[in-house]
């Protein structure tokens, strides 16, 4: 009888962190120097990203939302743009705006897997940059990857993934 409730607490364990996201974030190169608290900041909207030829609509909107969100702390305004085909459009773009920094996101992997039946994890894994407006100055660069726990219940999506590692790069760049 009393192994019952011992049991009920291991079993209720495996269920909670099975359901938990794992993420990573490994930043390629440290900011040259932080950025200035209170400008405004341009975000480049990526394109969608696609896996096994399905192409995930809204993915880079997901992206560039996630950025929003996490920049909206140290900025007095954050912009968010369309996609740029370039570097220097985006600068372009941004210095229109009259913002200090633009952050290029480019989606590198975007897996949305059958995790809950598979075992196989969802990804996403960005390629992002910072470039100074003022000069086109490129102030930092980062791998940002997440991936979801190895067993779910459904309901993961890599959209699921951006929160935790966006915000520790964003962070690290003030």
């Amino acid at each position: 009888m009393k192994i019952l409730p011992a049991i009920t607490a291991f079993l209720a364990a495996i269920f909670l962190t099975a359901c938990q996201t794992t993420t990573v974030e490994s930043a390629s190169s440290a900011p040259t120097k932080k950025l200035t608290r209170g400008t405004s900041i341009y975000v480049v909207t990526p394109a969608d990203g696609s896996y096994g030829g399905k192409q995930y609509t809204g993915s880079g909107v997901a992206v560039s939302s996630a950025f929003e969100a996490a920049l909206s702390r140290y900025a007095d305004s954050v912009i968010v743009g369309e996609r740029q085909g370039s570097t220097a459009e985006a600068v372009a773009a941004a210095k229109e705006k009259k913002c200090a920094y633009a952050i290029i996101p480019k989606i590198t992997r975007w897996e949305d897997r059958a995790t809950e039946w598979s075992g196989i994890r969802d990804k996403m894994e960005l390629f992002v940059k910072v470039v100074r407006v003022e000069d086109g100055a490129e102030m930092a660069s980062a791998e940002v990857k997440g991936k979801s726990a190895w067993a779910t219940f459904g309901g993961d999506h890599p959209e699921d993934l951006l929160k935790a590692p966006v915000q520790e790069f964003v962070s690290s760049l003030f």
